[in-house]
């Protein structure tokens, strides 16, 4: 597994990999459960997602600078090498599938109670929020895989652990990394990083993962609420729809009452003019 990394870190190598676990400390330090919901509350979620692509962006701006820096490395030691027809077979293939079964379970699923749902406040609500929640989900994808699995697994190998050792150690530096939401969602992204991994050793090629990692975060923070307020908006058309229904019956009850009433009106006034006409003839005969 992962035979083929055998990377040579110099001082200016271990250095920048020092500074990229700097900047990631600095982000998981900072977020808390607590502390990222009232940050969202007082800033904004679009800006939580800007944050986020910032720092995924910047993390894999330096894990790069240490290729073109280090005279021993390249970028195929951080699995970014050419791509395959293969690769592009399971790096569209395994998305869509994902894809697909996430919105049939959605559907299966119905309505998410907010309390059970540990991602409730990373939803997006509005087309801002929607945008930079898309460009997050990119920049997680693209940025974390070449950090988390490409540097930090080359590193861990390079200062003498086993390639397996390197990748669980990554994996758990993943799911750490994902405090902000809470105890239940590192131990979810810690297993997301095991077939991250799984799947970079399986290709030798971090497009698939990268792949994979971008599609399933837009499909938690876009597709799924999505698919969640057209299945939901169902029952209450039909509800509206039905409610219109009984009101127009109800309507036409109404009529038909008022008619009936109306029609007993006019015979009454009818009669009246009748038994004015047979008075006033008696009175004549008389």
């Amino acid at each position: 597994m992962l035979a083929w990394i055998d990377p040579t870190f110099h001082a200016t190598e271990v250095v920048l990999t020092a500074l990229v676990v700097l900047v990631l400390t600095a982000s998981v330090v900072r977020a808390s459960p607590d502390r990222m919901r009232s940050r969202i509350r007082t800033r904004g979620l679009a800006a939580a997602f800007r944050r986020s692509a910032a720092t995924n962006t910047l993390a894999a701006l330096i894990a790069l600078e240490a290729v073109l820096v280090g005279p021993d490395l390249d970028l195929a030691d951080l699995g970014l090498r050419p791509i395959t027809v293969g690769d592009v077979l399971i790096a569209l293939g395994l998305p869509a599938a994902a894809a697909a079964t996430a919105a049939l379970l959605t559907i299966r699923a119905g309505a998410i109670d907010p309390a059970d749902d540990p991602l409730a406040f990373l939803r997006p609500a509005t087309p801002a929020e929607r945008r930079w929640a898309a460009v997050g989900a990119l920049a997680a994808g693209a940025g974390e895989e070449i950090v988390f699995r490409g540097l930090f697994i080359a590193a861990g190998t390079a200062l003498g652990l086993p390639p397996w050792a390197a990748a669980l150690l990554s994996a758990g530096l993943f799911g750490l990394g994902h405090r902000y939401q809470g105890v239940r969602g590192m131990v979810v992204t810690t297993g997301a990083a095991v077939v991250f991994t799984t799947l970079y050793a399986l290709t030798g090629n971090l497009i698939v993962p990268i792949a994979l990692h971008a599609t399933v975060d837009l499909v938690s923070l876009l597709f799924v609420p999505a698919l969640l307020a057209r299945h939901d908006q169902r029952p209450a058309a039909a509800d509206t729809a039905g409610a219109a229904t009984a009101g127009a019956d109800t309507a036409a009850l109404d009529t038909a009452a008022a008619d009936t009433v109306a029609g007993t009106a006019a015979a009454d006034v009818v009669g009246a003019d009748g038994g004015g006409a047979d008075s006033a003839a008696a009175e004549a005969g008389s």
